[in-house]
C-alpha cells in the first residue's frame, strides 16, 4: 500500500477567559498588490519565497475516489457524550464523466423536526458577531467562556493508490438536499445542511454551547472550510476533525515501479 498523509491540528485548553482563533492563509504585506476579479486583491510571491516552497498535486483524471468525512466528539459534565459524523463520498469508478454520490450522516441524533419549531438558544458570554460568514479560506475558530475545557480542531489529507472501501456503520443515508432539524431527547439539537453551496452540520446544545463543521463554496473565495466552536459553560472536551481521502487509479502506478507514493515525491512547487 503506497499512502500520503498531510496533517494539521489546533488546541486550545483554556480556564476563565474568551479565546477566539483565526487560522488564515498568510499574507504578505510586503509583496506588490495586484487587483483581480470581482476587486479582489493578492500579493505576488517573490522568486526567493517560491523557492522554498514544497507542494503536492495530482492529476485529476487519474482519481479513482474523493471523500469526505466530518466528525464531532463532545463530551460534557459527568461524561455525557454528543458525537455526530457526516460523510460525502464520489465515486468516479462507474462514470467518468458522471461520478456517483452518496451522503451519509449520524444515525442516533434524535427525531427530525421542522427547523421553525426549534428554539436557537443564544450563548451570553461569546459571539462570533457574524464574522465567521465573511472569512473564507481555512477558518478553526475557538470561542471558550467558562473552566476546564479543552477543544481540538484537526483536519487531514490522505492520497493513495490502495482500494478504499468507505466506512458507513453507525450512519444513515442523506437522500434529501436542504437544511434539516433533529430534536434528541436531551435536547441537543443538530442541523444538517446539503445544498449546491455547500455540506455540513452544526450541533447546538442548550446553556452549553454550539460547533459547526462546513465545507463550502462562493464565487469569490473558491472553496472553504470551516471548525467553530462556541462554549459557555464548564468541563467540556471537544474533538473535531475533518478528513479528505483520494483514491487514485491503479494506471498511475504504470508510469513509476513504486506508485503513488514516489509519484508525488516529484511533483514539488505548486
Amino acid at each position: 500500500m503506497n499512502s500520503c498523509q498531510w496533517n494539521t491540528r489546533i488546541g486550545v485548553t483554556a480556564g476563565s477567559a474568551i479565546v477566539s482563533l483565526f487560522l488564515l492563509l498568510p499574507n504578505n504585506s510586503n509583496a506588490a498588490q495586484q487587483t483581480g476579479p470581482f476587486g479582489l486583491q493578492g500579493g505576488v510571491v517573490s522568486d526567493v519565497e517560491l523557492a522554498a516552497m514544497r507542494g503536492r498535486f495530482v492529476d485529476g483524471r487519474k482519481v479513482a475516489f474523493f471523500g469526505i468525512r466530518m466528525r464531532t466528539d463532545w463530551q460534557r459534565q459527568g461524561g455525557r457524550d454528543f458525537n455526530m459524523e457526516m460523510r460525502v463520498n464520489f465515486d468516479f469508478g462507474r462514470d467518468r464523466y458522471r461520478p456517483h454520490m452518496t451522503m451519509y450522516r449520524s444515525r442516533n441524533i434524535g427525531l427530525s423536526v421542522p427547523s421553525e419549531e426549534v428554539l436557537q438558544s443564544s450563548l451570553d458570554n461569546v459571539s462570533d458577531n457574524g464574522a465567521l460568514e465573511n472569512i473564507s479560506g481555512v477558518v478553526q475558530s475557538i470561542q471558550v467562556a467558562g473552566d476546564s475545557n479543552s477543544v481540538h480542531n484537526a483536519v487531514d489529507w490522505t492520497v493513495t493508490d490502495s482500494d478504499i472501501v468507505p466506512d458507513t456503520e453507525g450512519l444513515i443515508e442523506v437522500g434529501d438536499t436542504g437544511t434539516h432539524s433533529h430534536l434528541s431527547d436531551e435536547g441537543v439539537n443538530t442541523q444538517v445542511s446539503v445544498d449546491a453551496e455547500g455540506v455540513g452540520y452544526q450541533v447546538d446544545i442548550p446553556d452549553f454551547g454550539s460547533v459547526s463543521q462546513q465545507i463550502t463554496r462562493s464565487q469569490f473565495s473558491g472553496g472553504n472550510i470551516l471548525q467553530s466552536t462556541q462554549l459557555n459553560s464548564d468541563l467540556n472536551q471537544v474533538l473535531n476533525r475533518i478528513g479528505l481521502t483520494v483514491e487514485l487509479s491503479s494506471s498511475l502506478s504504470e508510469f513509476r515501479p513504486n506508485g503513488v507514493l514516489r509519484s508525488l515525491n516529484h511533483l514539488r512547487g505548486l
